[in-house]
């Protein structure tokens, strides 16, 4: 038998790169645990930590930016989100009784409302002060539309709640969903800040996942917010350019346009979002991505949307949840495997960004600076800070504006601007006023066209 080997050729250099794979998370940006920069810093927002369907009879043991939480409904309704370890005897609480006021310890009775406060030491004597003296760890916590949210930082330092437009839209369903993940938020944090991963992972690699006009190379624009950023990503879909927004307000709010949109439809002005969510983090190799999916006629005409498939684990589009098979995922890879596959807490040094990261450096750079001044004494922004409701942009508008004689990326940048513009005049104006006012100049942008006016767009905007 003769054994014929094939001696290696090419320029490998995988052990001068060793020193590169050694090379440290960077500790102000993933690090969320009590007293760490980031953490300290993600304690001043709220947060959504629970789905409130999966809240029954009996307390449930969580554990949220690093910290061991029990949280449970008390007999009369009310929530309660506290340390887990019995201020006593350090028993877990999860195995606590729940009371109509507040839920009692199993080990020796002590009693907690849901604040915290101490209602009986029972076993101790009359004349013992330990109900006045000792508080336990507890949280505000509110529900929303099937979200618990809860605050975790100082209180006297709790800021309004966060109540975005988009929670109060005529016609809207929205659903809530919980998804684990084994990995560092921000590594889903900045999939939606990073437009051009949906060309190529959601279309041209891996094959068409989504809409099939994701296939085509949009021209993209960022737009800076006080405390955050939106970008547009314009796509040419024959007479049509089809404009999708995406919203992004630091630390861990995303929202998307509609998951079933059609870049093909007839006009469609300011659809708003199919996804409202939040990346929170467990502790810093864990995180849940936590959402609301919004469901209505006009984010998605042909029905394609599944509420039955929203909840734990489980949401009704592709690649989201890490359910499926090995090898399903290695033939049809998205977004779950796409920031999971980066280990369990990336490390930016060994990251070669180019132009094709600028929404994600502007992200970390913004995340950063805001750590760094809260670490100097100034308390960050809140979403709140914008007004009440929160306006957002996130969302579709199809235009019918035909190529002109001139540079059509250029053009489909233009028409960003003026949208974006569009959608920033209507920020003093809430509910369906501000809709309406949004829709109506974006029809009249949408009436710059030739045909019987014998002009192009681009000479109406000159």
């Amino acid at each position: 038998m003769t054994i014929r080997v094939q001696e290696p050729s090419g320029d490998y250099r995988g052990y001068d790169k060793t020193g590169v794979i050694s090379l440290p998370p960077e500790d102000l940006l993933h690090r969320v645990g009590p007293g760490t920069p980031c953490g300290e810093y993600l304690r001043r927002f709220w947060h959504p930590v629970f789905l409130g369907s999966m809240l029954k009879d009996l307390p449930v043991r969580i554990r949220r930016l690093g910290e061991d939480l029990v949280i449970f409904r008390d007999g009369s309704g009310r929530l309660g989100l506290v340390h887990a370890n019995c201020s006593h005897r350090n028993t877990s609480l999860e195995y606590g009784i729940i009371e109509e006021k507040g839920i009692r310890c199993c080990y020796h009775g002590w009693h907690y409302d849901v604040d915290g406060t101490i209602l009986e030491t029972p076993g101790e004597p009359d004349a013992s002060r330990i109900k006045e003296r000792v508080a336990h760890g507890a949280y505000p916590v509110v529900e929303v539309e099937g979200l618990i949210f809860a605050y975790m930082g100082p209180v006297e330092k709790i800021p309004p709640f966060p109540l975005f437009d988009t929670m109060s839209l005529p016609g809207d369903e929205m659903v809530p969903a919980m998804i684990p993940n084994p990995c560092n938020w921000q590594q889903i944090a900045e999939n939606s800040i990073d437009p051009y991963h949906v060309v190529f992972l959601h279309s041209r690699v891996s094959g068409v996942q989504f809409q099939n006009e994701f296939q085509l190379m949009p021209v993209f624009d960022y737009f800076e917010r006080p405390n955050g950023v939106f970008y547009t990503s314009a796509r040419r879909v024959d007479d049509k350019v089809w404009i999708r927004v995406h919203d992004h307000l630091i630390p861990n709010f995303s929202q998307n346009g509609g998951m079933f949109t059609q870049g093909d439809q007839e006009e469609l002005y300011f659809a708003r979002a199919g996804l409202t969510r939040w990346i929170v983090p467990v502790d810093d190799e864990n995180s849940l991505y936590v959402a609301y999916r919004h469901f209505n006629e006009e984010t998605d005409p042909l029905g394609l949307g599944d509420k039955d498939k929203v909840g734990w684990n489980s949401i009704d589009f592709y690649g989201q949840t890490g359910e499926r098979t090995y090898e399903e995922a290695q033939t049809g890879p998205s977004d779950y495997e796409a920031w999971v596959g980066q280990g369990a807490i990336t490390v930016h040094d060994r990251e070669n960004l180019g132009h094709t990261d600028q929404g994600v450096s502007m992200y970390r750079q913004r995340l950063r600076n805001a750590i760094q001044r809260l670490q100097a004494g100034e308390e960050p922004m809140q979403p709140s800070d914008l007004g009440l409701p929160i306006p957002t942009y996130a969302g579709d508008t199809i235009l019918r504006i035909p190529k002109s004689n001139t540079d059509d990326r250029a053009l489909r940048s233009e028409i960003s601007r003026k949208v974006a513009e569009i959608f920033r005049s209507g920020d003093e104006l809430v509910g369906e006023e501000r809709r309406q006012h949004i829709k109506r100049r974006l029809r009249d942008l949408d009436d710059r066209r030739g045909g019987d006016r014998g002009r192009t767009w681009d000479q109406t905007t000159q």
